[in-house]
């Protein structure tokens, strides 16, 4: 059985969908996005053996309530979803590597900067994580001053409570450009290349890395370096 949202006022009024997988047609539709809703009807159906939804944090509760037995999946759609904002977020973390690669190449021309955006913002106009990210916030803040609670942004916006909390608490969306979105430098930076091209030799060893570089000029820790080879190892993994 799948298990999705409907809107009759978009923003105002959703209801639950719930769809037979096997014949593509709607089973039923309730009245709300209620966990208690959606437990209460699958309770009376003790048949149903697989749940496929999206990660809302209400369908999984009613889903877990009403049909302990049953398996949760995740629709076709939903799973490319997740994969493709999992990678945009690879790549904006990675993107200094990126810059290596094309260093030869022409700067393209700084994005435009819109009348009264905040100049000094690490990311200007142009960045989709960036203009998502303002686009969100400017919701978020314009559904609070409408006077619904936080709650009710949840489940509008279909997001997890700690998510609406973080753009609420944000007076700008620019205090939400931190960790992925910098470029912090590192007192490593220097040494990546040479970090790579040892690991490629299958020097995997942080002492014996630490021990190379000092004399190359490196004046951080070895810790930083047992750090560094703990996460490339994680992504190599």
């Amino acid at each position: 059985m799948g298990v999705d949202e409907y809107a009759t006022r978009k923003g105002r009024h959703h209801g639950t969908v719930l769809v037979d997988i096997e014949t593509r047609r709607p089973i039923d539709l309730l009245p709300d996005r209620e966990a208690s809703t959606l437990a209460a009807w699958l309770s009376q159906r003790p048949g149903v053996v697989v749940v496929c939804r999206d990660r809302a944090p209400l369908f999984a509760e009613g889903a877990t309530a009403g049909a302990p037995q049953a398996v949760h999946v995740a629709d076709r759609w939903h799973l490319w979803h997740n994969l493709s904002e999992a990678a945009e977020r690879t790549v904006a973390q990675h993107r200094r590597c990126l810059r290596v690669l094309i260093s030869e190449a022409p700067e393209p021309e700084p994005a435009p900067v819109m009348p009264g955006e905040n100049s000094a913002s690490p990311w200007p106009t142009g960045h989709r994580f960036a203009d998502r990210t303002r686009t969100t916030h400017a919701t978020v803040h314009a559904l609070l001053e409408a006077g619904h609670s936080r709650r009710s942004i949840q489940r509008q916006l279909r997001m997890t409570s700690r998510t609406v909390k973080r753009y609420a608490d944000a007076a700008q969306p620019e205090n939400l450009f931190a960790g992925q979105w910098q470029n912090r430098t590192s007192v490593l930076d220097d040494y990546k290349t040479y970090f790579d091209d040892r690991w490629n030799d299958g020097c995997t060893n942080a002492w014996k890395l630490w021990e190379e570089i000092v004399p190359l000029g490196y004046k951080g820790s070895y810790q930083r370096v047992r750090a560094q080879l703990r996460q490339k190892r994680h992504r190599d993994l």
